[in-house]
């Protein structure tokens, strides 16, 4: 009887580019990885190694944590070898006994070692050709013979593919093929991976004797390459005929209708990689969590004539296995439908999210050289496909791969294309919000579109944009605020305090963003926080820290189950750094390390500028408050003067308020360039100041201190067209 599938179910919600697959990656991880194991000295001999392997698992299953510790540091001192000969010739279920290690805080260690211990032998003894080829002919001498060589050929997982495939396809072998056969579908879903990697490629045989190896393991994952043998009109009856009857078995446990192509087949299954690598990565066929590297395959048949496996394994480091797999499945959905636009979207978006997760100084051996950059294949699929990876990168957060899209989007696409930006113009992440409205307000459009009047206050933002975080903090008592305040300092957070986010509208709506909302006190205070949050377009992304009683905690965090912004911990007792780092990391929030403020606020004032002197949808003077306080920026000179030579283009009376009035009170070098643009600002618009601010002018000019500056200040005198008895009064001192 095949066996029932197993599909994991992922929570995410699915960018709309993709409709429920029926498809997802692996729940059951198989070993991966490389390297020589590193052994230590037999302390302990294998008959030891089995006892106290016995007495660790007894003491485990008994809740008797010491005793268990003690059999399991004393099994660390067995070699690797040693101690997995020990595992195999149990009858425990190590995997049970682990599980309940992470239960008991004095387990968690030994039990964390001993696992890890374990799975580098395992790594290593799959790796072993000689003794593989050994437990394969040992499959037809009798049942426990079967029995014992199928378990350490489940040990050696999807690493004993290759070799269990290539006897397979061994003729001088086909009396051995049932026991082979029947050893595959018991070894089960880590086999699953090499086998549909192969299927396609094999002879007519062993394609049918693969395709009912599959039909017994039961897995959905099979159906794509199954439905590509079907599709094939080259493929033999008898080959066909097997995969049919395949598919007809996985389909009829399953939700997955059998009428779809394999091109369909294949794009849902690399769907199923590219969410389960965002939600669950160790959840990934071929995912090893001992040495966080994962395995892809692929067959090459003119191996075979050289007598070598056709099967080869392909290492990747774990963090981009479901990139790999995601690319894969899409490739192979283009070959066999060049036409299916999600494939070629989902290949766009796993290889630019390959680029970003692959960890520096590593490199990955599933990408040829010979490949362009994943930012080359993006421009040329167009807009409609870069909305796709954009959408998704929205709704998982994923600021790195929003940024690429938009980067793509910016480079490629006409004012039309890039409306769908309107979303970024609302996601947590600055440098997100900031290169949507960019893309936009670099466009200048003509006509209005939906939320046009989020541009210019997104471009405001990046005037006040700097390397520290801010945070709202949120409570009731002053004195929890004022702790809480101090935390956040110690955290290098900006705090701004308020006893409600109601409170604190006004200021929010001031800042250039908020990057944290750290809440302090009872269910009703924290709810009410996050839901006022939530309706605030400043803060409804906003990852927000909850700090709860800890009576209380429990059933907060109950609450917000389902709300991956929200982090509820205890107050006082949980490590409020750590917390803040979750709590942005589940939120998507986590800011970009190599922002450049001063660069972001240069690049926003030209286009701030652009916009003040062209036709345009978009109001510079929606920009007149970040302006009003970049201009007066000391610390940061270029940006102060280029704010001036913004407010000089606007004509409205408040902006040249602002420029006279930062003009007066400036320093240094920057004093006589704000007069200078107060001067073009009246010959533009006229004296639009008030008298107090002209006498002010006035003053700059009679106490100036070098040439520059008075030369300055008589432009703007003039400018101003202020009484010409001010200019007698100069000359007859």
């Amino acid at each position: 009887m095949p066996r029932s599938p197993r599909l994991s179910r992922s929570r995410r919600r699915l960018s709309p580019l993709f409709i429920a697959s029926g498809l997802t990656a692996a729940t059951v991880f198989s070993p991966a990885g490389s390297g020589a194991l590193a052994q230590t000295p037999a302390a302990v001999a294998g008959p030891r190694a089995e006892q106290l392997w016995s007495d660790f698992c007894h003491y485990v299953l008994i809740a008797s944590p010491e005793l268990a510790a003690q059999a399991g540091n004393a099994l660390l001192d067995a070699d690797p070898g040693t101690l997995l000969d020990a595992i195999e010739n149990s009858d425990r279920n190590a995997e049970n006994v682990f599980l309940r290690t992470t239960r008991m805080a004095e387990l968690k260690t030994v039990g964390s070692d001993l696992e890890r211990r374990i799975q580098e032998a395992r790594i290593e003894r799959s790796r072993e050709e000689d003794r593989i080829r050994h437990d394969i002919d040992l499959l037809g001498k009798g049942q426990r013979a079967y029995a014992n060589a199928t378990q350490r050929l489940g040990s050696a997982g999807q690493y004993a593919a290759p070799q269990m495939l290539s006897a397979l396809t061994d003729t001088d072998r086909s009396a051995l093929h049932p026991q082979i056969m029947r050893a595959m579908a018991d070894i089960g879903r880590p086999l699953v991976a090499p086998l549909t990697a192969a299927l396609p490629k094999l002879n007519a045989v062993a394609q049918g004797q693969v395709a009912r190896v599959l039909a017994n393991i039961g897995y959905p994952q099979a159906l794509p390459a199954l439905k590509q043998v079907i599709e094939n009109p080259n493929t033999d009856p008898t080959a066909r005929s097997a995969a049919e009857a395949a598919v007809r078995v996985i389909t009829a446990n399953t939700s997955v209708s059998v009428n779809l192509s394999a091109a369909e087949l294949h794009l849902r299954l690399g769907v199923g990689s590219y969410d389960t690598a965002t939600s669950q990565p160790a959840a990934l066929d071929g995912y090893d969590t001992a040495t966080d590297r994962g395995v892809s395959w692929y067959y090459d048949p003119q191996l075979t004539v050289t007598g070598r496996p056709g099967l080869v394994p392909i290492t990747v480091p774990g963090s981009i296995l479901g990139d790999v797999l995601a690319m894969q499945s899409a490739r192979t959905a283009l070959l066999l439908d060049p036409d299916l636009d999600g494939a070629l979207s989902l290949y766009i978006m796993a290889n630019l999210r390959r680029e970003n997760r692959l960890p520096e100084g590593e490199n990955d051996p599933s990408y040829p050289a010979s490949r362009r950059s994943p930012a080359f294949y993006a421009m040329a699929a167009g807009p409609r496909r870069l909305h796709d990876v954009l959408d998704t990168a929205l709704t998982d957060n994923d600021s790195a791969l929003a940024l690429d899209a938009i980067a793509g989007l910016s480079a490629t696409a006409s004012l039309e294309a890039l409306q769908p930006l309107v979303r970024g113009l609302n996601f947590p992440n600055r440098a997100v919000r900031f290169r949507s409205a960019a893309a936009l307000a670099h466009a200048l459009p003509q006509e209005s579109f939906s939320n046009d009047f989020r541009v210019v206050p997104v471009l405001g933002e990046a005037l006040g944009t700097n390397s520290t975080p801010l945070a709202l903090v949120i409570a009731a008592d002053q004195n929890v605020r004022n702790q809480l305040v101090n935390s956040a300092g110690s955290l290098n957070h900006r705090a701004i305090p308020a006893e409600s986010v109601a409170a604190a509208a006004n200021v929010i709506a001031q800042s250039p963003g908020v990057d944290l909302l750290l809440v302090q006190g009872d269910q009703n205070v924290i709810e009410q926080a996050v839901s006022t949050a939530s309706e605030n377009f400043k803060l409804a992304a906003t990852p927000v820290l909850a700090l709860a009683t800890p009576t209380t905690q429990a059933r907060i965090a109950s609450i917000f189950t389902d709300n991956p912004r929200v982090t509820v911990v205890t107050a006082g007792q949980d490590d409020l750094g750590a917390a803040v780092t979750l709590a942005t990391s589940r939120a998507g929030n986590t800011q970009d390390a190599n922002i450049d403020p001063q660069g972001i606020a240069l690049e926003a004032l030209s286009l701030l500028a652009n916009i003040a002197t062209a036709p345009t949808v978009f109001d510079i003077n929606d920009g007149l408050p970040a302006l009003s306080a970049a201009v007066s920026d000391d610390q940061r000179p270029r940006v102060a003067a280029r704010a001036g030579d913004v407010l000089a283009l606007i004509d409205n009376p408040e902006a040249q308020a602002v420029l006279a009035n930062a003009a007066v009170n400036a320093t240094g070098d920057l004093q006589p360039h704000l007069l200078r643009q107060l001067a073009q600002s009246a010959n533009r618009w006229g004296n639009l100041i008030s008298s107090d601010l002209s006498d002010a002018v006035l003053n700059s000019l009679t106490t100036a201190e070098n040439q520059a500056l008075a030369d300055a200040a008589a432009q703007a005198h003039g400018a101003l067209a202020l009484p010409t008895r001010n200019a007698v009064n100069l000359i007859i001192e």
